[in-house]
């Protein structure tokens, strides 16, 4: 996503920009579960640089996973309500759900956070810090976003006004790297990054 783009949809809300993502890239292409809860990698668009998002993720939490997307409508895995996005756009969209979370959403569950705070910020941390992965996957939906840190910087800025009142926000949730769990990666490569985003 350009930072154009984002003045142009900015005001929408959390279904509204769903909509929108679908009519840029269409629904899934498949349900992104089978009918035994297993991934389907038919769902999949990460060779364009797309990942997948539940649209029903503003009422439940981790419906990737089979063992929580179980506990929830089959409905919600279907391809209609698969919105592909890339890293930015889906940074939005989480950032969106924590704005509005579903009035009739699950009850106890901080829907949209977790996706923002433990692993699409972790991730784009280490990204706009320099770190290359090895994986083609993730690499095509790198380079989508690499050239836009300015649109990442400015969702950042819009989370950080707008959720801090929010379920498990801390003032220190966005200083992270998701690498640095697996080695590869040290949260100290990011301090440059770190400042920037304090100053928002």
């Amino acid at each position: 996503m350009k930072l154009a783009e984002y003045e142009l949809i900015k005001k929408y809300n959390y279904l509204e920009y769903c909509d929108y993502l679908q009519k840029k890239y269409g629904i899934g292409r498949s349900d992104y579960m089978t009918k035994s809860w297993n991934k389907n990698s038919k769902c999949s668009r990460t060779n364009d640089g797309l990942v997948a998002h539940h649209k029903f993720e503003d009422h439940a939490i981790l419906l990737s996973t089979k063992e929580v997307a179980m506990n929830n409508p089959f409905e919600w895995q279907l391809a209609q309500n698969i919105v592909y996005c890339d890293y930015l756009e889906h940074l939005l969209l989480h950032i969106l759900i924590c704005e509005n979370p579903a009035q009739d959403k699950n009850a106890f569950e901080a829907v949209g956070i977790g996706g923002v705070i433990n692993f699409i910020v972790p991730e784009l941390n280490d990204v706009y810090s320099g770190w290359q992965t090895n994986q083609q996957w993730r690499k095509n939906c790198h380079n989508l976003i690499i050239n836009d840190k300015d649109v990442y910087m400015t969702l950042l800025k819009r989370f950080k006004d707008n959720c801090s009142t929010y379920p498990f926000y801390t003032p220190n949730c966005l200083y992270t790297s998701f690498n640095e769990q697996f080695g590869l990666w040290a949260k100290k490569q990011n301090k440059k990054l770190f400042t920037e985003i304090e100053s928002l």
